[in-house]
């Protein structure tokens, strides 16, 4: 093992709150002497501690979460090494975006910039080249401007909404987690959180070609596409449908179309900064599709259950949703 996969790996320790007295005063120590990779964990520290806040104990779901078993979720195990392999992967790319930023350092041109959005937050921000972005809640995006050489290259952790600048000579390239997105000049939506399984491009205007990084294999996304990226399987859906107004969460509406219980929960939880539990998968895999604006979660959760009935308790630490008695 070489000395910078000790560090990363004794960052993802502490990030997943896996590491002990000893190895937390060794990383100190190596984050003293290599001022590069001390920035580099302070900006994935910052993030993961306000994207993953530690949860506040809530008696009544983890007396549900016991009851039920884990009957249709991951194992506590499972669980454990899925949050390390997230933050192994966030470190690495924002390792790389520093790698780059400090390689053309020397021409004191680029500066590394970071935009992020905390929850119930959208931010609009316009790169170096023009290009116009909007950032969901919980999202943050990296980007080493002006962009120079032949590519305009950031990297995205969460959900943003694209204006390209056109430049058929220096293409746009989004990096996430798991996929690629390369442009030239379009309006796209990305939707890429690292903890979710299933990441979403939908294209409104232009062309995208998608890359995923575990594999070979890529797509070209049309006007009207939408592709979704499994994370756990490697493989990805192509659908084109009528995808409505672009990006409605820019303007505050929350938008579910045809989406399960258990997605919407997900969005629900970083829009509203909560933690909710679905008590079976009958009522998690219900699926609705409506819009909502500006409407607090307690009405959300009032219509939705109108629609197809459950119950929903609501407290400080968080929301359990179970079927109707």
């Amino acid at each position: 093992m070489t000395k910078k996969d000790n560090i990363n790996e004794l960052i993802v320790k502490k990030l997943t709150d896996t590491i002990n007295e000893e190895d937390n005063d060794l990383l100190n120590s190596k984050l003293d002497k290599h001022k590069s990779t001390a920035r580099s964990y302070s900006v994935i520290e910052t993030f993961w501690r306000s994207y993953f806040p530690k949860s506040k104990k809530h008696s009544i779901i983890q007396q549900t979460e016991k009851k039920l078993g884990f009957t249709y979720q991951e194992s506590t195990r499972t669980s454990k090494w899925k949050w390390v392999g997230i933050a192994a992967t966030l470190l690495l790319i924002i390792s790389m975006a520093f790698s780059i930023h400090y390689l053309i350092e020397k021409s004191k041109a680029p500066t590394l910039n970071q935009y992020s959005c905390s929850a119930e937050e959208i931010k609009e921000i316009t790169l170096s080249d023009g290009t116009k972005v909007w950032l969901n809640s919980s999202s943050l995006l990296i980007a080493s401007e002006p962009f120079i050489g032949i590519k305009r290259e950031v990297t995205l952790f969460g959900e943003a909404y694209f204006e390209v600048a056109p430049n058929p000579e220096k293409p746009f390239i989004i990096e996430t987690s798991n996929l690629k997105t390369k442009v030239l000049g379009t309006h796209f939506n990305v939707v890429a959180y690292p903890t979710d399984d299933i990441h979403e491009i939908s294209l409104y205007e232009g062309k995208v070609q998608l890359n995923p990084n575990t594999n070979n294999n890529t797509a070209i996304l049309n006007p009207g596409d939408r592709a979704y990226y499994n994370v756990n399987t490697g493989k990805m859906k192509l659908l084109h449908t009528d995808l409505g107004k672009p990006a409605q969460w820019r303007d505050g509406i929350l938008r579910f179309y045809d989406e399960d219980l258990f997605s919407i929960s997900k969005k629900l939880e970083r829009h509203f900064e909560t933690r909710i539990f679905i008590t079976d998968s009958v009522t998690g895999n219900m699926k609705y599709s409506g819009e909502f604006e500006e409407e607090s979660l307690e009405r959300i959760l009032e219509l939705l259950s109108v629609a197809k009935t459950f119950e929903y308790k609501i407290n400080n630490n968080g929301i359990i949703i179970e079927s109707k008695k």
